[in-house]
Formats: C-alpha cells, sequence, structure tokens
C-alpha cells in the first residue's frame, strides 16, 4: 500500500534517501534500543550526517530549512520502516522556538551544531507536578536580580531530559511565563533529575532545579511571552505528532496484511476470515482520512492561513487511526502479538504515547464547534 500524498518529487526524493537508510535501523534494531532501554545513539548520528535536523533551520545557521512537508515524511518514513522518530523529532522541531524567538547569538552559537547533530536539542520543560500540562497555573519561577534570572522549577514527564545538552525551561516572572534556554554542559551541576519508568521507552524524566541563576541573554523572546513563543510551534508538533501515528499505523497494517497472507490455521489462510479482514478495513480507512488531514493542515501552513484546530483535528485521528490498527494487528497475530519478536507489543506501548487527546479535545470544541468554555 503506497501511502497517500501530493504529486511532490522533492518528497518522493527524500522517501528514497530514506529508504536505505532505514534497511540499517529496521524493526530488531528498535527491538534492542526499546529492550535497553538506550538512547539511540547510532541512528541519531545517521540522521544527522545526513542533514536532516536542519529541517526547520536556515541555511545562515547551518540548515536546509526544507520545512513542514519534508519533516512530516521524515518521521513517519521512519516509524513505517518500524522505527521510532520521537528523538528525529525533537531535534528537528523543538529548535524552531529558537528560530523563530531566539536572539541572534543564540542562534549563531547553537543552531549549527543542532543541524548537524554534534548538539542535541531534544527536550521542553513545561508540565509540573500539580499543572500538568495547564501552562497558566505554573508554579516554577524566574526572580530577576539584575541582569540574571533566579531560577526554580519542578517538572515532571520531561522526554529525553537525560540525553539532551539544550532544553528549554518554561517559568512564570512576575509579568507572565518565560522561556529561557539552558545548556547543560554549563549547569547540569544544578539540575537534578530522576528517570521515569513507562511503558513506552521515551526516556522520560522528573527534573529538579533550585535556585539557579542565569545570564538574561539566557531568555528567550519577551518577557511574559513564553506561553506564546511556545505555542508558535503546536501546529507544527500536533501534525508531526500525526505523521509519525501514521508511520506506525502503516507499518502494523504492512505487517498484518503480509501475516494474514502467509499464516495458515485449520488448512486455510487467515486472511480469507472476515474476522481478520473487516478490522484492517476499518483501520487502513481511518488511517488513509487521517493522512488526508494530515496534507491538508499543510496545506493551510503553507498558505499561512489559520491551521489550529484542524491540526488538532489531525493528531486526534491519527492517533486514534493508529491505535485501532493496533487492535486490528492484535486481532490478525493472536497470541503472537504479545511475543517482541513480531513488534506489536512495542507499537502497542508506543500507540500509549498518542493518545491523551483531552486538552486537544476541549481546543476543538472551542475554536471549531464554538461551544462554552468553563469560566
Amino acid at each position: 500500500m503506497a501511502p497517500r500524498s501530493p504529486n511532490d518529487s522533492a518528497l518522493e526524493e527524500v522517501r528514497a534517501a530514506l529508504a536505505p537508510m532505514m534497511q540499517k535501523f529496521g524493526p530488531e534494531y528498535w527491538r534492542r534500543v526499546d529492550a535497553d532501554r538506550a538512547f539511540p545513539t547510532e541512528f541519531f548520528d545517521t540522521m544527522g550526517a545526513a542533514g536532516f535536523f536542519g529541517t526547520f533551520i536556515p541555511e545562515a545557521y547551518g540548515g536546509v530549512e526544507a520545512g513542514a512537508r519534508v519533516a512530516s515524511v521524515l518521521v513517519e518514513e521512519v516509524n513505517r520502516a518500524g522505527g521510532d522518530a520521537s528523538s528525529l523529532n525533537a531535534q528537528m522541531s523543538i529548535c524552531r522556538t529558537l528560530v523563530l524567538n531566539g536572539s541572534e547569538e543564540q542562534k549563531r552559537r547553537y543552531l549549527p551544531g543542532v543541524a548537524s547533530g554534534d548538539i542535541r536539542f531534544l527536550t521542553v520543560a513545561a508540565t509540573e507536578p500539580d499543572s500538568g500540562a495547564n501552562m497558566k497555573e505554573l508554579a516554577s519561577t524566574a526572580r530577576r536580580d539584575g541582569d540574571h534570572w533566579v531560577l526554580n522549577a519542578s517538572k515532571v514527564m520531561i522526554s529525553f531530559a537525560a540525553h539532551t545538552r539544550l532544553l528549554i525551561l518554561l517559568a512564570r516572572a512576575e509579568e507572565g511565563t518565560t522561556l529561557f534556554l539552558l545548556d547543560l554542559d554549563e549547569v547540569s551541576d544544578r539540575v537534578e533529575m530522576h528517570p521515569i519508568d513507562m511503558v513506552a521507552h521515551r526516556m522520560t524524566s522528573s527534573l529538579f532545579i533550585d535556585e539557579l541563576r542565569v545570564h538574561d541573554s539566557a531568555r528567550i523572546g519577551a518577557v511574559g511571552e513564553g506561553l506564546a513563543c511556545l505555542m508558535k510551534g503546536f501546529v507544527i508538533r500536533r501534525v508531526l505528532a500525526a505523521a509519525e501515528a501514521i508511520g506506525n499505523a502503516r507499518f502494523l497494517l504492512d505487517q498484518s496484511i503480509e501475516y494474514a497472507k502467509t499464516r495458515k490455521t485449520f488448512g486455510q489462510l487467515i486472511g480469507v476470515n472476515q474476522g481478520i479482514q473487516y478490522p484492517l478495513v476499518q483501520a487502513y480507512a481511518k488511517v488513509e482520512a487521517a493522512d488526508l488531514m494530515r496534507w491538508d493542515v499543510l496545506d493551510l501552513v503553507d498558505a499561512g492561513k489559520e491551521a489550529v484546530p484542524r491540526s488538532a483535528m489531525a493528531k486526534v485521528l491519527a492517533s486514534e487511526a493508529a491505535w485501532e490498527t493496533t487492535r486490528a494487528a492484535l486481532t490478525t497475530y493472536g497470541g503472537w502479538a504479545l511475543a517482541s519478536e513480531y513488534h506489536v507489543e512495542r507499537k502497542l506501548r508506543e500507540g500509549t504515547v498518542y493518545v491523551f487527546n483531552n486538552l486537544l479535545m476541549n481546543l476543538i470544541a472551542d475554536r471549531a464547534l464554538g461551544l462554552p468554555k468553563k469560566d
């Protein structure tokens, strides 16, 4: 089943360039990384050498500025090959906040290294133990002290925190939420991390900062505009999350269809049974619909039009389509789906990351349907 995408030769060139790389980083590589709870260093370094991390970085800072369409194809294809594109996604996209809001000094110092992969920029520390994803009730603080700031923070569910050099910290100053760029090579002795063991391998940690003093040059964007700066990147992050989910779903569909065509029980191929066919058909239809929404959002982005509600819908539809595809794979493989050698159980665990959609549902209810909001 060929993925449905716009007739864009540049995107097909990206797929063709990535395909031979993913032969080296196929499902077995990712099964080992997952089992070892390791960072995919060899994969990450290969993607950096290929120039993919500069997808959103201007050429003046060492990037290629290829844009969101290319980025979405990259993460989809990695996952469709049985991989986990989360580190690629993070390194490509999180730096957009720096590209859009950072100082010239910050950009020149860090972006060339991010583009090459020599500097890992994988993390935004925003969510907190009590407020969760409610960024308007942050307990983490930034206090002015002359030309410096004193930071105190308690953050949870921070992916890749132990594997990044740069992270963006969201804290509350007197004027409102404010962003800071922390270089852990310089301040790691003042940042405490504790790993959180999770069902999905996201290298997640809690993070604590106590009276960390940083110069004002570490600030990203205007004081009080931190959340607004982050929100500029939310549309693209949702589209890339949708692309990851679509890639996972297509991997599971490809594997399940092949299994249904070759596995025999009671003297016949299991693919003749409607109990196998119908779940796969329903999943396939939903994945294709989610994919169309993905490209629709990217059309809006390219045209400079409002894409917030539809980006939320794209992520919701893609994550739910991937979840349904996992269920169809479980039905197809039966008990073997729980064996790591078939990779279904790993994709099931990875799929849990994408289905937390309550805040996106609220956004769609407000921005697309005009329903009243809570006081």
